[in-house]
């Protein structure tokens, strides 16, 4: 190819990666620009605006599945970014930005709905805020055609390859969730629901990091939800107390890593396995506490330590701590050594040791993080409600390890990741959302359990032994 054909290419190739950055930035612009959406205090009496409260809407102006344009948006500039600082990926970028394009186009389904019924001429009402917004979600869908032909096949990539593990599929599972059962009734994408979605499992999500942690060592901790339950009630009961709300968050924390300790001890030094050990536990510590509490509920807790019910920046509290907590636990196992040492042991163990690794260092290390991580956890659930009660929640290990496994940690230990982990809890909550919005029966969603997990330890097994062979 010559030099002037290389630099024909290479120009709008050029433009197509500042493309979904343009597009998203010109998105949120047109969504601010939407009166309703920037100007609720001029009222319902001038026809571009509902009501001062923006629940009001007394001009029938649809608001289910707003909130998913600036997500679409957002979503458009973050994979612009990676465009920009890894073109490598260009081909991938354009499937996912075409994707960003169409989730943050499910409202204009509903609102073009509305206004063929409406008597008010909603889409003059709208302005061009509204038209920008939707040119931009088209342009974000129809790019990904457009590139394919400009941009150039890169040796020994593969979009399958970039697409086919857990986390890309959980992900892609829940936008394309959101998007069919959003389209199907609104009511499932409005605001409210879309945050109940998210942080509803924020305290799983939590508790999955630790045991994806336990799992991908090679272990397992089958006493987290009696763990979490314990722990609630200690921290209801020191607030009502009279202790400070500090030390009602922190002492679950410090009482997790002491259990933790405690069962990593056994497991690594005693060499008793796992499963035995936090079944003894989970007996232990279900069965104190009926006899201490006797079942009764915990009341009466001051405002300033309902942790889980604050909104700072409006977004709502577990949701920031389960993305931090998911970050920082993701780069440490990455990263640090003693992050890549709990996969070396996971993977072999005796290797691992011959290879001048404190396996027992590890072990124990894993389920004192496994502790702390359950103590948070428990600070989430006791203060997400009023009302605490002083029971273990039902089931509520069986959804911990079933986040962690379906997120692709292996349940033989040594692979996984806590993103995959914090992902699947959120889907998992996503599709429990989804069944009541479709009129299936919540029962129904352990069945969808059970169905994900043996699916992804199917998966698990047939790609360990293509990797053996």
């Amino acid at each position: 190819m010559t030099a002037i054909a290389q630099q024909r290419i290479q120009s709008p190739v050029a433009i197509l990666r500042f493309l979904p950055v343009i597009l998203g930035v010109a998105m949120l612009l047109g969504f601010y620009a939407l009166p309703w959406v920037n100007q609720p205090e001029r009222g319902a009496t001038s026809a571009p605006v509902i009501a001062a409260d923006r629940d009001a809407n007394e001009i029938g102006i649809p608001r289910e599945g707003l909130g998913l344009i600036p997500l679409g948006a957002l979503a458009a500039i973050a994979l612009g970014a990676w465009n920009i600082l890894s073109p490598r990926q260009g081909r991938t970028v354009t499937a996912l930005t075409a994707l960003a394009g169409l989730f943050s186009l499910v409202y204009f389904f509903h609102f073009f709905s509305a206004a063929q019924q409406s008597e008010i001429n909603l889409i003059n009402a709208a302005g061009a805020g509204l038209w920008l917004v939707l040119i931009c979600g088209l342009a974000l869908v129809i790019q990904a055609a457009l590139s394919r032909s400009l941009i150039p096949r890169v040796p020994g990539f593969e979009i399958g390859k970039t697409l086919g593990n857990q986390e890309s599929v959980l992900a892609l599972s829940m936008v394309l969730l959101v998007i069919v059962v959003g389209l199907l009734n609104s009511r499932f994408i409005a605001d409210r629901n879309i945050s109940d979605v998210l942080q509803g499992n924020a305290y799983i999500a939590v508790a999955a990091i630790g045991m994806s942690m336990v799992i991908i060592s090679g272990n397992i901790d089958i006493s987290v939800g009696s763990l979490i339950g314990v722990l609630a009630t200690i921290s209801g009961t020191m607030v009502v107390s009279g202790y400070p709300v500090w030390a009602s968050w922190l002492v679950p924390l410090i009482i997790g890593g002491i259990v933790g300790a405690f069962n990593g001890f056994l497991v690594a030094y005693m060499r008793i396995p796992s499963i035995i050990v936090t079944l003894g536990m989970l007996s232990i510590l279900k069965g104190g506490l009926i006899f201490v509490t006797g079942g009764t509920r915990i009341t009466g807790m001051p405002p300033e330590y309902s942790l889980a019910q604050m909104r700072p920046l409006d977004i709502p509290m577990p949701v920031i701590i389960m993305i931090v907590l998911t970050a920082l636990a993701a780069f440490w196992l990455r990263y640090s050594p003693t992050g890549r040492s709990i996969y070396a042991v996971g993977g072999n163990r005796e290797a691992a040791r011959l290879s001048g690794i404190n396996d027992r260092g590890v072990v124990v290390k894993v389920f004192i993080l496994n502790g702390v991580f359950v103590g948070i956890a428990s600070v989430l659930y006791a203060t997400q409600l009023s009302v605490i009660q002083a029971t273990v929640p039902p089931n509520l290990e069986l959804l911990i390890i079933t986040a962690a496994v379906v997120g692709g940690v292996s349940i033989l230990g040594g692979m996984g990741t806590v993103i995959g982990a914090t992902l699947a809890a959120v889907l998992l909550n996503t599709i429990r959302s989804a069944m009541v919005f479709i009129n299936v029966s919540p029962f129904w969603l352990q069945a969808v359990q059970g169905i994900l997990i043996l699916a992804t330890v199917l998966v698990d097994i047939v790609r360990r032994r293509r990797q053996l062979l």
